[in-house]
């Protein structure tokens, strides 16, 4: 079967929309667009059987619980489970990986260990530190160079204390994908729980988790264009039927007294609450959707995108590229050598281009690549070659903008020296006849803002700047100079702006402009994101501080 991209886009409407029509959509690890199959199948819920399930018996409520065990149904034979009863329904991956921690971690006994990878997303981290804490386990690592997790290596962290080993299946910050079966062979006939976060896997190839032989399994539908807000648990009859509920509440229980309660069978006991109905009828329409399509050629498509992609990128002089393309499920991460990640997304939003900058809440696996952020461009099927072309070629514009690295003078020991703002005309960045022209003039501007080591001390860090900034001052003969330092060209730019009206002038002078006026003239607060117009706002408070 041959596959095509653009017919395959042709299914999601909100490409349709006049205000999406250039909009080159490279945000696809944090969410996937929705197919009009999903769109409807939520509606048509609403519409004809909106209802709780399994409580009532009129006739709504037979409809949405007939519904909801049908997808149900459809959800095992996604995963390839045995029975409907190894399927629970959850918000998500996080909260499948939080029911299992707290489930788990209540049978185990201090000293018990729990092994996981600098892979993983935060939502595998962080509540198997909780529980660490909270029963005394021990905590560990899969052996790893430069951060890079070494799964091979594996078996060198387990051992008779080690209960539970729970390891991605794709890194959403990198791509990176494990071997699986070698996991599986290294944990063959070992005594412990071996949990998959598949939130990233599951959008990108089918899944058998009894091939892959884990004991639990978790995703999100909202990463295979399926709805936000429901996700699946996977988990061996036998080991669910003998694990604590997590939650309590309506639903999960058979009976209860005063004093006691019995809890209902599988998967019920689990899902507490009422469900997320509508949103349960969107993933049986996703998993229809999936279901329908070939898979294989999808993921080749998939795969030539992202390899030319980290192909276009390493010619780049202007980036530096973090993941590599082999074993990777769809994803390319890198960061610029000029200015911050957080400024380059920026940019690319001004092209119409969707991409995500930070660290992924995967900061650990971020921090050991060297970076504190990182621009992720990551894949869907409805990615065309189109798409990769205009990400490259706005990368190349925004390279002329911010110019190449070049050695900037470094103040020395203790002192600072305010900068040069002289050649700065605020008529010229007024003058500019549109947004692009006038960012590109503040992106010249930046440079006028050289580093200042010196003053890169925490109580010189300007507080409420989405990317570090320092900002000092002194008063000499009655008028007031600063000086300015960030990784940020746009705080840069945004500071030379501020400086240019302020710097070497007394405090009657500095009070009596109004700067957020300027800063909203100029067009600044209307283009700029929330978090770049605070920075503004922080620099200058921090500016009418000083003055007093």
């Amino acid at each position: 079967m041959n596959f095509s991209a653009e017919e395959f886009k042709r299914q999601f409407p909100l490409f349709a929309q006049p205000e999406n029509l250039q909009l080159t959509y490279l945000d696809n690890a944090a969410t996937s667009q929705k197919p009009q199959a999903v769109i409807d199948a939520i509606c048509d819920f609403y519409l004809h059987s909106n209802a709780n399930t399994h409580r009532s018996s009129h006739r709504l409520a037979r409809r949405a619980t007939e519904m909801l065990e049908r997808v149900r149904g459809q959800a095992a034979a996604f995963l390839n489970a045995v029975s409907t009863r190894e399927i629970v329904f959850c918000r998500g991956a996080t909260e499948a990986l939080n029911l299992l921690a707290n489930s788990l971690c209540s049978g185990l006994q201090a000293g018990d260990e729990i092994v996981i990878s600098t892979a993983e997303h935060h939502a595998n981290i962080v509540p198997w530190q909780m529980m660490a804490q909270r029963f005394q386990l021990t905590l560990r690592y899969v052996p790893e160079v430069a951060g890079i997790p070494e799964f091979d290596r594996l078996e060198e962290v387990l051992n008779p204390r080690t209960r539970i080993v729970s390891l991605t299946a794709g890194s959403n910050a990198l791509g990176l994908r494990p071997d699986l079966e070698d996991i599986a062979r290294q944990l063959r006939e070992r005594d412990l729980y071996w949990i998959v976060d598949g939130a990233q896997l599951a959008a990108h190839e089918p899944v058998d988790v009894q091939k892959i032989g884990c004991d639990f399994f978790v995703c999100s539908a909202h990463k295979f264009y399926g709805p936000s807000g429901i996700g699946l648990l996977y988990g061996r009859e036998s080991l669910l039927e003998a694990m604590p509920p997590w939650q309590g509440g309506g639903e999960m229980i058979a009976e209860v007294d005063l004093y006691g309660c019995h809890y209902a069978g599988l998967p019920h006991k689990f899902e507490a609450g009422t469900s997320s109905l509508a949103a349960i009828a969107g993933l049986g329409a996703a998993l229809e959707f999936i279901a329908a399509q070939d898979r294989a050629a999808m993921a080749a498509h998939e795969q030539a995108l992202m390899t030319l992609l980290h192909r276009e990128l390493a010619a780049l002089p202007t980036v530096r590229v973090i993941s590599q393309p082999q074993h990777n499920l769809g994803i390319a991460a890198f960061a610029p050598i000029s200015g911050s990640a957080a400024d380059l997304m920026h940019w690319l939003d001004g092209r119409d281009i969707a991409v995500r900058a930070g660290h992924h809440c995967a900061q650990p696996l971020i921090r050991a690549a060297g970076e504190t952020a990182t621009v992720r461009a990551s894949f869907a099927a409805y990615n065309t070659r189109g798409d990769v072309e205009t990400l490259v070629q706005a990368l190349r514009d925004y390279a002329e903008v911010v110019g190449t690295p070049a050695m900037e003078l470094c103040q020395q020991g203790s002192d600072w020296v305010a900068d040069d703002l002289s050649t700065l005309q605020l008529e010229q960045l007024a003058s500019q006849r549109n947004w692009q022209d006038r960012y590109r003039e503040l992106m010249r501007w930046s440079k006028a803002i050289s580093a200042k080591p010196a003053i890169r001390r925490p109580e010189n860090l300007v507080r409420g700047c989405a990317s570090d900034a320092w900002l000092v001052h002194a008063e000499r003969g009655g008028r007031h100079y600063f000086a300015l330092d960030s990784d940020s060209r746009v705080v840069k730019g945004l500071g030379a702006l501020l400086l240019s009206q302020v710097d070497g002038r007394t405090a009657g002078q500095i009070r009596a402009q109004d700067l957020p006026r300027l800063f909203s003239e100029l067009g600044l607060e209307k283009h700029l994101s929330q978090s770049r117009s605070n920075g503004f706002y922080a620099l200058l408070r921090q500016t009418l501080d000083f003055v007093g």
